[in-house]
């Protein structure tokens, strides 16, 4: 069985419960009278201590709320495996109240034309950005190329830092990873670019387009000549499951097999019936995302949160009592066992 190996552990846990409990205690207050009254003092310092006690590369920042006057956001920066950290950081946090509510991930911001921050030594104005948009529909993601003017002056690594900075802005970190599979940058201004704001439009509308994953079948060949038959969910968003951070292969041999190695009819009925009693044995804990099925095997890709000891266990004792079956266990944010299906 392989190793599980992951971020979280008993000092993240306990730095998280130390965090509320100073909010709890002091920190709500506290944070909520600089904010009304412009004064900070030590206060950034504390939350910065607090957040990065957590882990050292997360970060946080205030910005207005939605439902409530201010939000306090805790952002991996779009890594899958800070992204998990930030969200139980959100999870254990008391419910939200009228001054405060809470965010794992950075939220688009609406005034992005009034938008102004130093690159290159002086301010640039991102509202003077604009985008060209590549989609593509099989994998329901779009490539962006970001120009902006400022970009004359700016080094590469300065051009790339705009240009995140920007589709964050526009989006917010989630969607970025839904909707966004490359961001480019851009010295001139690109054929068919538009406002950066219009952006937004275009990614809503392409969400109303793909509202919920579908189940999918495609038909390959292995390099011994042998037929692949791969079905999956798409499109694959770990970002919709943040805390589905353990991928586990189920592998399910079957003997009765046809001249191009794929189950008949009693085989196929037999995997079917295997599913149906890991599916009853999981519940909710685990989510199958798609399968391989080829001479002689089926591969299932489930995804688990790697917190929870009852869904490994699941497994284990499922493969434990059947021959033709074994497991696999890998810590897996951001679900890089499966991009290939994506």
């Amino acid at each position: 069985m392989e190793l599980v190996r992951r971020w979280g552990g008993p000092a993240e846990t306990e730095a998280v419960g130390a965090f509320w409990r100073w909010w709890s205690v002091a920190g709500a207050g506290l944070i909520t009278a600089a904010v009304m009254g412009g004064v900070y003092g030590d206060i950034p310092e504390i939350i910065g201590a607090m957040v990065m006690a957590i882990h050292p590369e997360l970060r946080w920042e205030t910005s207005p709320g939605v439902r409530s006057r201010h939000r306090l956001c805790v952002s991996g920066g779009g890594d899958p495996r800070l992204r998990v950290l930030a969200e139980r950081w959100r999870r254990a946090a008391p419910p939200p109240t009228e001054i405060w509510e809470f965010a794992a991930a950075r939220q688009p911001q609406a005034d992005l034309p009034d938008v102004e921050f130093e690159g290159a030594g002086q301010p640039v104005d991102l509202g003077l950005a604009r985008v060209a948009v590549d989609w593509d529909d099989r994998r329901a993601l779009a490539e962006l190329t970001v120009f902006h003017p400022a970009f004359a002056r700016m080094g590469t690594n300065g051009c790339r830092h705009t240009a995140r900075l920007l589709v964050d802005w526009l989006l917010g970190e989630d969607d970025v990873q839904r909707w966004v599979g490359a961001i480019n940058v851009s010295r001139k201004d690109p054929r068919d670019s538009q406002p950066a704001a219009a952006v937004t439009e275009f990614i809503r509308e392409a969400a109303t387009r793909n509202p919920e994953p579908r189940w999918t079948m495609r038909e390959a060949r292995t390099a011994s000549g042998h037929r692949v038959i791969v079905c999956s969910l798409r499109p694959l968003r770990w970002v919709d499951h943040p805390l589905l951070d353990l991928h586990t292969a189920v592998r399910i041999s079957y003997p009765r097999t046809m001249g191009d190695g794929l189950p008949d009819g009693k085989a196929l009925m037999g995997l079917l019936h295997l599913e149906q009693e890991l599916e009853s044995a999981l519940g909710p804990r685990g989510l199958l995302v798609s399968s391989e099925t080829s001479n002689g095997l089926r591969v299932l890709h489930h995804y688990s949160d790697s917190e929870d000891q009852n869904g490994r266990d699941s497994f284990d004792r499922f493969a434990g009592s059947r021959s033709n079956v074994q497991v696999a266990h890998t810590y897996d944010p951001g679900w890089a066992r499966v991009r290939k299906f994506i």
